[in-house]
């Protein structure tokens, strides 16, 4: 009885102590080498060291309407719970200059920083690139989010 009475007491503990995240912080019109960006970071979770990370590239247009509107479409039990969006002025996923690759590194290093800083799970430059993905129209965020709502 005293195990049972042990372990209520140390849920109880878990619930009144553990931390909730919940962040949206936008950044508008930023510029690197004549190339102009937003970045956006939304994080939705309950603290773990292993928050799993989603890296959305898209253009300028696409960036304003999933900033706006992606804590609507969000689902609280999703696989990601970081994602972080840059908007590229005049994005063209094809062709990126090399000024655009500049700021995409830049992006990369600003999310590995700040995991570092927050003490969460390590990725690597190289990981991140790989597991980026490219939006070309806002229906797309569906299939990498378990979306509760439909786009406007």
């Amino acid at each position: 009885m005293r195990k049972i009475i042990f372990l209520l007491i140390l849920f109880k503990v878990q619930i009144f102590f553990g931390q909730n995240v919940n962040i949206q912080i936008s950044n508008f019109s930023l510029k690197h080498n004549e190339v102009e960006y937003s970045t956006f970071q939304f994080v939705n979770s309950s603290y773990s060291i292993s928050r799993p990370t989603l890296v959305v590239l898209t253009n300028n247009d696409l960036f304003l309407k999933f900033s706006n509107e992606l804590s609507s479409l969000y689902k609280f039990k999703q696989e990601y719970t970081d994602i972080w969006i840059l908007g590229i002025t005049n994005l063209s996923p094809n062709e990126l200059t090399f000024q655009e690759k500049e700021v995409i590194d830049l992006f990369l290093k600003e999310i590995i920083k700040y995991r570092s800083d927050n003490n969460l799970s390590h990725y690597t430059l190289e990981s991140l690139e790989s597991e980026k993905i490219i939006l070309r129209n806002k229906d797309e965020i569906c299939k990498y989010l378990i979306c509760k709502n439909k786009f406007r």
